[in-house]
């Protein structure tokens, strides 16, 4: 039996590109999947037919520790033998806001599906790698991750990210007296289909075309190399030189306050604990609101968190 990959996350997404590349390079493949048991089968099927290796689909939610281990049971039962992990499971909350609107399920979300998972699984995983003195470990980030950057209405996956980009390096050296390596590569502006797909057939210098899926499972099949020993530690950004973060982290939905007051509204001023009247409004695109408000012939700006509205007529 060949060497064997577990791929979380499998049943959409870059993982399937990361599955169908491994498959090319004659991995036995375990897919795992939440929630698309249909469409994760149905990857596997795919695989087996297309490229004669061995895929099967496990199901096990990456966010709970006891479907963590029996996922990695499951997979050593049916193979016996795991060489390869790409983490690729991780959840991402669509909508943008600021801290103080995630819900504490939101953040146990954000944290023990792209965190927590990892720590769950390296540690299963590692064990099964240490004997044969060979494994690969990849994981997923975003740009700069390895800066500690800090992603506005993005804070609780950017902080689960950093987290495993810290921790993706940290078994880099616990592990490499084992010749187990971990590294995370950090995909670029990679939406929609664009995701599971493969490169198109044109020359390596076309650098202009968007990029797909199918160029970051290039890069993992190279980590995967038994020569690649010395690849490790690495936070590797496949960006194509652009600025994720900056340019296209724009969002449909915008952040606004949850609250709004109109003009000419008398308000109590909480920093000063006294009356004004609110004299003009300036909205702007993902940031606070800014309140000019009048006291004695003083205009002084707030934003909404700083003022409460009153009475007019003190009932």
């Amino acid at each position: 039996m060949g060497k064997v990959a577990l791929i979380t996350g499998s049943a959409s997404g870059l993982a399937v590109a990361f599955a169908r590349q491994l498959a090319r390079d004659g991995y036995d493949i375990a897919l795992n999947y939440r929630a698309g048991k249909e469409r994760c089968e149905q990857l596997a099927a795919s695989l087996t037919n297309s490229y004669g290796i061995n895929a099967r689909a496990f199901a096990a939610d990456m966010s709970r520790e006891v479907d963590v281990e029996r996922l990695v049971d499951d997979v050593a039962a049916r193979f016996g033998r795991l060489d390869v992990v790409v983490h690729s499971a991780g959840p991402f909350i669509a909508r943008r806001k600021r801290l103080t609107d995630y819900t504490g399920e939101e953040w146990r979300e954000m944290i023990d599906g792209n965190l927590s998972s990892a720590f769950y699984l390296f540690r299963k995983a590692i064990l099964l790698m240490r004997p044969r003195g060979f494994g690969r470990i990849v994981t997923v980030g975003f740009d700069r991750v390895h800066e500690a950057p800090g992603w506005a209405y993005r804070s609780a996956y950017a902080a689960a990210k950093v987290g495993l980009a810290s921790l993706t390096r940290s078994i880099a050296h616990e592990e490499r007296e084992n010749g187990i390596t971990a590294n995370m590569i950090c995909p670029g502006d990679i939406r929609g289909r664009a995701k599971e797909s493969d490169p198109p057939p044109e020359p390596w210098h076309s650098a202009l075309r968007t990029p797909v899926g199918g160029d970051l499972a290039r890069v993992i099949s190279l980590l995967l190399q038994p020569d690649a020993q010395f690849i490790t530690g690495n936070i590797l950004s496949l960006t194509n030189g652009e600025d994720i973060l900056g340019r296209y982290d724009t969002g449909r939905s915008q952040v606004v306050d949850s609250r709004t007051i109109p003009i000419g509204a008398p308000v109590r001023v909480i920093p000063w604990n006294s009356s004004a009247v609110v004299t003009d409004r300036r909205d702007r695109t993902n940031q606070r609101s800014i309140y000019t408000v009048l006291r004695e012939n003083h205009l002084t700006q707030f934003t909404v968190d700083q003022l409460e509205e009153e009475n007019p007529d003190g009932i």
